[in-house]
């Protein structure tokens, strides 16, 4: 499964709590939801509100998940003896884009 992050507006007066569900510090700015596999290969849901800096968050998480499983997927091909030039020219471009 691939892991996902949506995000979206809401409406302040009824549909938010007072504070981040991920920090509980700040005011939430996004309603998310988080989707990914468990430790046993499940998918795994979170759904809540979010602040910006916990939305940076959420998607650097993703982000860290999908890296890690290019980097798995190049040391696959290696170990295969085939060739990881596509693979590593994606990890390069990923790394500019977060980089800028």
């Amino acid at each position: 499964m691939n892991s996902s992050v949506h995000f979206t507006t809401f409406d302040p007066l009824r549909d938010a709590p007072e504070v981040c569900n991920v920090c509980t510090l700040v005011a939430p700015i996004l309603r998310y939801e988080f989707e990914t596999d468990d430790e046993s290969g499940d998918p795994y849901i979170i759904k809540g509100f979010c602040c910006e800096p916990c939305a940076t968050r959420l998607l650097k998480i993703l982000e860290c998940s999908e890296s890690r499983e290019w980097a798995e997927e190049e040391a696959a091909l290696a170990a295969a003896d085939q060739d990881t030039t596509e693979v590593r020219k994606r990890l390069e471009a990923l790394r500019a884009v977060l980089v800028s």
